[in-house]
């Protein structure tokens, strides 16, 4: 009895501990089980799949920005893959695509995972996100050397929100009117590649959940009126990299209309563009289903082998 009133007092101990430091350290505009889940799960990620190296790439406002990195132990090309994760500009982690790079660079890639401003947890803004996307990009660029990649042949991807982000790099222009003209190749795994129906009188179903309604009026709100602005959708153009999609035919999130309307316009504009899609999967299928997942994995191989990767 002794012992077991021991371990009950440790056990609750921890506990209130634990729950003491989630409140003390939670962000402002993040919802409790929202930051639970971050530091928890995401945080049990990096445990579990740990990068070769983290650099940081970016301080903002006493904010460390990191880039994680995994290094192949053979490595079979100088191409390498930056990957963004998704969470609606919102939440997420890098963390969470980290299984994703392992699985590259055990077959030779070197594979980035980035992290990014978050609103939720820094009161960010869409074109924050975007900003530190363009970031990132150019740190890898600029010590590509130390890195051991050739900085034109640097693949961008991402899921989501994330893919949002990659394709923002090549096509829409930042301030100074310009995009990242020296990418290789894109990935996209389920994208937010046309986000003009926030602004353009696009109504909500009514049978929405209340939950789900405000979280997409949330949304709208990280935009500052520009998602059509800030949309990859209105600035598809001739030569842009080589792309791949993979998406989820019931995905309710990004419904696979749109992105076949992108994919359309894309090859009317002579881009090369391939679309690949899922029967029966939602949105971010490939995390969850370990079939479709290998699917996937095997597909981006062969299309990282058809472009500039030469393995």
């Amino acid at each position: 009895m002794k012992k077991f009133m021991t371990f009950l007092i440790i056990f609750t101990s921890i506990i209130f501990i634990s729950f003491s430091y989630l409140f003390l350290t939670k962000p402002t505009n993040m919802p409790f089980i929202g930051h639970f889940f971050d530091k928890v799960f995401y945080g049990s990620l990096y445990y579990l799949t740990k990068p070769d190296s983290s650099y940081i790439y970016k301080k903002h406002e006493g904010l460390d920005l990191k880039v994680h990195v995994f290094v192949p132990d053979n490595p079979k090309t100088d191409s390498s893959l930056l990957l963004f994760h998704g969470g609606g500009w919102a939440f997420g982690s890098s963390y969470s695509l980290f299984k994703i790079c392992k699985d590259l660079s055990d077959n030779g890639i070197t594979c980035f995972s980035a992290e990014y401003r978050l609103s939720l947890k820094h009161s960010s803004k869409v074109q924050d996100s975007m900003s530190d996307a363009r970031d990132v990009y150019n740190w890898i660029s600029e010590n590509s050397e130390k890195l051991n990649i050739n900085k034109e042949k640097i693949v961008v991807g991402g899921g989501s929100s994330g893919g949002h982000l990659a394709a923002s790099l090549a096509m829409i222009p930042d301030d100074s009117g310009s995009t990242v003209d020296n990418i290789s190749a894109l990935v996209f795994f389920n994208p937010a590649i046309n986000t003009t129906f926030f602004d353009n009188g696009y109504e909500l179903p009514e049978n929405i959940g209340e939950r789900r309604k405000k979280f997409w009026l949330y949304l709208k709100r990280l935009f500052d009126g520009k998602s059509v602005e800030l949309s990859p959708s209105n600035w598809i153009k001739e030569d842009l990299p080589p792309s791949i999609i993979f998406h989820g035919k019931n995905d309710r999130t990004i419904p696979l209309p749109i992105i076949e309307e992108f994919t359309k316009h894309m090859k009317e504009k002579g881009n090369e563009i391939k679309l690949l899609t899922w029967e029966g999967k939602g949105h971010q299928f490939y995390r969850w289903d370990k079939e479709s997942y290998s699917e996937v994995i095997n597909e981006l191989l062969s299309f990282l082998k058809e472009q500039t990767f030469n393995f």
